[in-house]
């Protein structure tokens, strides 16, 4: 397959995706450090070292994956689904469940907690994947899908108030009068 054929918005979220995934392995996604009685202690914990964060690398491989098979396969999608809004949701959600496992691991009293330079790498290539996901949904011209099973118009709400009208109100009408008495009958 000739790569230059490929949507460069697809390409880069496939190369952000894929980039995510391969750091993700590396071991310095949150670094832990503590002075144990003079001796310092050092240590660090991929992403795949939680519950959260494993989750967040599985939205990350689904919303590449989406890309994936709409670049390579798109004959097996169904045209009704919006993939690219798919996959931008899933990094979006998987982005966000990444950065809360960095920032919210506990180490316990005493011990130094942190995101390292590993995740603030998957923080860049996972942000990437989700803007150009989005941008790719917005490009394609893809609809959100119409879930209206009935058929019928949606219930109407309440009936917004009159405009009001321009310029100034014409003056009202004089008071009736007493009526003039009928003429004689000849």
């Amino acid at each position: 397959m000739d790569l230059s054929k490929i949507n460069p918005l697809n390409l880069g979220a496939l190369v952000a995706g894929g980039l995510t995934f391969i750091l993700s392995f590396i071991p310095s996604f949150v670094t832990i450090s503590a002075d144990l009685g003079g001796a310092d202690f050092s240590d660090g914990v991929n992403a795949w070292d939680s519950g959260l964060g494993v989750l967040g690398v599985l939205l990350i491989l689904i919303a590449t994956a989406a890309i994936a098979v709409k670049v390579f396969a798109p004959q097996v999608l169904p045209p009704a689904i919006p993939i690219n809004l798919v996959a931008a949701a899933a990094a979006g959600l998987g982005t966000l469940l990444l950065i809360l496992r960095a920032f919210t691991y506990d180490g316990g009293f005493g011990v130094d907690v942190g995101p390292g330079w590993s995740a603030f790498a998957v923080f860049i290539t996972s942000i990437a994947l989700t803007v150009l996901a989005a941008l790719g949904f917005k490009e394609s011209g893809e609809q959100l899908p119409n879930y209206n099973a009935g058929g019928g118009q949606p219930p109407a709400g309440p009936t917004p108030p009159a405009p009001p009208t321009s310029g100034p109100t014409p003056p009202a009408a004089p008071p009736a009068g007493p009526t003039p008495p009928a003429p004689p009958a000849p």
